[in-house]
């Protein structure tokens, strides 16, 4: 250790000994946790809005708990990086990070507009993928049946609209308000199920187990949330 900071490399573990990674993404108002070894999922989502400070660890606790897993057990954490809310991203990456560099565990992050298309790319299907940004505001960004994705925007609701005209039959998916969702629907954009966007804590955490079983992990020291103020930033 060297003025107080501590190089930290997370304890490779073999495939059969990962035990069970827990997922945390709170870059939303609509907050979530998973938890997973690769054959069973649990994953429960809440409305948090500003709450995040005061709920993620009691609902860590409380999973961790209803699924009979110590963290012990918990051999990596996934957090979702962003783009989104400035307090619930800096929430969930201080949770996360404590616990990773605390037990000396694997860490995974994975971008949440990644977590939005996830359910379009896997079968296959164009979308675009929109998360709330605040004060009206959308991120958003295209992503190919391929998974590959345009650098995310963040715009008006207006501009978003815009910006649909130009693309054929265009599938939106994601977290928006029901007035946003009416609105799309009354010009004919095709819709993902609302319900589609309170599964992003389950998608992290078979995204991240995936991602931990061939090694791609990050460095808990260095890894830092994506936040996207009104101009494109590479995910």
């Amino acid at each position: 250790m060297a003025n107080g900071v501590s190089s930290h490399r997370p304890r490779r573990l073999p495939a059969g000994e990962r035990g069970w990674l827990l997922a945390i993404d709170t870059s939303t108002g609509q907050a979530g946790i998973a938890l997973t070894n690769g054959e069973n999922l649990a994953q429960q989502s809440w409305p948090a809005g500003r709450q995040q400070t005061t709920m993620v660890l009691p609902a860590i606790e409380h999973l961790l708990s209803q699924c009979a897993v110590s963290l012990d057990q918990v051999g990596a954490v996934a957090v979702a990086t962003g783009p989104g809310s400035f307090t619930g991203l800096r929430v969930g990456m201080s949770v996360a990070k404590g616990f990773v560099l605390a037990a000396e565990r694997a860490m995974v992050g994975v971008a949440t507009l990644d977590l939005v298309a996830a359910p379009c790319v896997a079968l296959g299907i164009d979308c675009v993928a929109v998360i709330p940004a605040g004060r009206g505001r959308v991120v958003w960004a295209r992503y190919d049946a391929a998974g590959g994705g345009d650098l995310p925007r963040n715009s008006t609701f207006e501009e978003l609209l815009a910006a649909l005209d130009e693309i054929a039959d265009p599938l939106v998916i994601g977290e928006l308000a029901m007035e946003q969702r009416g609105t799309l629907a009354g010009r004919g954009v095709p819709l993902a199920p609302a319900a589609m966007a309170a599964t992003r804590a389950g998608v992290l955490a078979e995204m991240g187990f995936e991602r931990w079983g061939r090694g791609e992990v990050d460095d808990a020291a260095t890894l830092e949330p994506l936040y996207l103020h009104g101009r494109p930033n590479p995910r």
